[in-house]
């Protein structure tokens, strides 16, 4: 279960969440077209891997990343990563092929124990560790992971994710609601790359 704080106070230690999608992908059209297909981070083709677009914004995200923070930034530094791992059900490892390169940027240990499906524990985990947190995640699973966190503007979690964006942020900012730290989610473009939408879908 989610673990949620009860007092004011534990407003100062409730992390800022950060969650992303991994790169892009191959579509199923490119699929098809064996030149086409992802790569792995030794640049040879797999099907589950990103393209190189995708690893471009994987590039892209360290930089923006490692300068974020700032008086004026939405972006937080994170100083805990996680990212869901390759399993025997789902093959993919683009949210790791995404991560690494920003952890080691950043220096942070990355972790991937927590497989899709269990979006309550890992919420649960980052609550409790304190850390303001970057999560990669695929974006069938990512709206079950931000309600997880039990925003107070649940309305506002796209849902479905739209399969066609890799260039979304949502933000998860700490707020205090009658003595409970609780969370306000928000969603931003990245606005990393050339060919990135500016404009955040909105959420019927």
């Amino acid at each position: 279960m989610t673990v949620s704080a009860s007092t004011t106070d534990s407003l100062d230690r409730a992390p800022t969440v950060m969650i992303i999608r991994h790169g892009e992908k191959p579509t199923p059209a490119q699929k098809a077209s064996p030149e086409s297909f992802g790569v792995d981070e030794h640049g040879q083709p797999s099907a589950h891997g990103l393209t190189p677009r995708g690893w471009s914004r994987a590039g892209a995200l360290a930089v923006r990343m490692d300068h974020a923070g700032g008086p004026d930034d939405s972006w937080i530094r994170p100083a805990r990563m996680h990212a869901a791992p390759a399993t025997h059900d789902n093959h993919s490892h683009r949210c790791l092929d995404t991560a690494r390169p920003i952890a080691a940027r950043l220096g942070v240990h990355l972790h991937h124990h927590h497989e899709r499906g269990q979006e309550p524990q890992l919420a649960g985990e980052v609550r409790a560790a304190g850390d303001d947190t970057l999560i990669v995640w695929d974006h069938g699973h990512l709206p079950d992971l931000l309600r997880a966190f039990d925003p107070i503007n649940p309305g506002d979690i796209p849902d479905p994710w739209p399969g066609d964006r890799f260039d979304l942020l949502a933000l998860l900012t700490p707020e205090s609601v009658d003595g409970r730290a609780t969370y306000r989610l928000r969603v931003l473009a990245q606005d990393l790359l050339a060919g990135d939408a500016s404009i955040v879908p909105a959420v019927s």
